[in-house]
């Protein structure tokens, strides 16, 4: 509805009514562009954060097996390393 009174200010020749609706056409445009950019913004966020917990509860049950595993072998004096594939 804005960008028609824009238009029909110029093509009228109202230059005062144009700069003003222009000026308002603007902040709106701003204003929804900046709303759209934020949504973006909080799903790609949401959706790291489901990767991220998918990811660390993948870890927990490979360090829950890997303890597991390790209390029923023998002691011994080397050192022992796990290591996690992704």
């Amino acid at each position: 509805m804005q960008a028609e009174q824009l238009t029909s200010a110029l093509v009228a020749g109202d230059f005062e009514a144009a700069e003003r609706l222009a000026t308002t056409y603007g902040d709106s445009a701003i204003t929804a562009g900046s709303a759209v950019v934020l949504r973006q913004a909080r799903d790609t966020l949401n959706d790291c954060l489901h990767l991220t917990r998918v990811l660390r509860a993948h870890l927990a049950e490979q360090v829950r097996a890997n303890s597991l595993a390790v209390g029923y072998q023998p002691a011994t004096e080397e050192n022992r390393r796990w290591q996690f594939e992704a």
